[in-house]
């Protein structure tokens, strides 16, 4: 299910207060998921579909199930295209967000893309979603058109030899913090020597975008680049 764990769950507490709050009820194998842990990336990462979506002819894509404190139970654009019927999101990928759809007591599951003002019932109810999930690799084209979840979904499944080349095309990613969590994955996997030579290309290109208590901290992740790393420090603290 999960391709990365996670400590957190969710309280069975907080479950009954966002259900009294919001006037629904979760589907129960929804819960059962957030009591074990409390969202996260997903390793199945399709849905097959009756029509044509944005991501393909007869499939959509999904990348992570969203936590009880990350419910979306109002979208700022909705109302101008508005949906008739109560709805609480569980995944969004930009636009795209697939939800309970109250419409019924036990809710149904639509994909809504308010680009194009595309809505499906893709499953009956939350256990025929799950079942109907389904694992395939994505494309390794237009790497920096990927949102961060669908890119991290490619990292967790490449080897450290490949993730090097997918953070290499990514190094002028401007969301600096993010591209730094994905370096310390991939040193803490025991890959330093691939990982130096990313952190000395963000260091030596693109110092002024880096954030500095962020780069400070990663410099004491080395172990074994000794002279290098005094030298990338030097020129790090020169020209910061």
């Amino acid at each position: 299910m999960w391709p990365e764990a996670s400590k957190f769950a969710a309280k069975e507490n907080s479950i009954w207060q966002f259900e009294a709050e919001e006037g629904i009820l979760l589907p129960e194998s929804y819960k059962k998921l957030i009591l074990m842990q409390n969202g996260g990336l997903l390793r199945k990462n399709h849905l097959k579909t009756q029509e044509p979506t944005s991501y393909g002819l007869d499939f959509l894509e999904v990348y992570r199930l969203l936590g009880l404190e990350e419910l979306i139970t109002k979208i700022p654009f909705q109302d101008q295209n508005p949906l008739a019927g109560k709805k609480i999101y569980f995944s969004k990928d930009e636009n795209r967000f697939l939800g309970f759809d109250y419409i019924t007591t036990a809710p149904q599951i639509i994909y809504a893309d308010f680009e194009t003002l595309q809505v499906l019932t893709v499953a009956e109810n939350f256990d025929a979603f799950l079942a109907s999930l389904y694992h395939a690799p994505f494309s390794g084209e237009q790497l920096t058109n990927y949102s961060h979840d669908k890119l991290e979904l490619m990292l967790l499944s490449r080897s450290a030899n490949e993730q090097a080349v997918i953070l290499e095309e990514l190094e002028d990613d401007a969301d600096k913090e993010w591209y730094f969590r994905q370096l310390k994955k991939l040193i803490e996997a025991g890959n330093e020597d691939i990982t130096y030579r990313l952190f000395e290309n963000q260091i030596l290109y693109f110092k002024r975008k880096l954030p500095k208590e962020t780069v400070n901290a990663f410099f004491l992740l080395f172990k074994n680049q000794t002279q290098a790393l005094a030298n990338l420090k030097k020129e790090w603290q020169d020209n910061y």
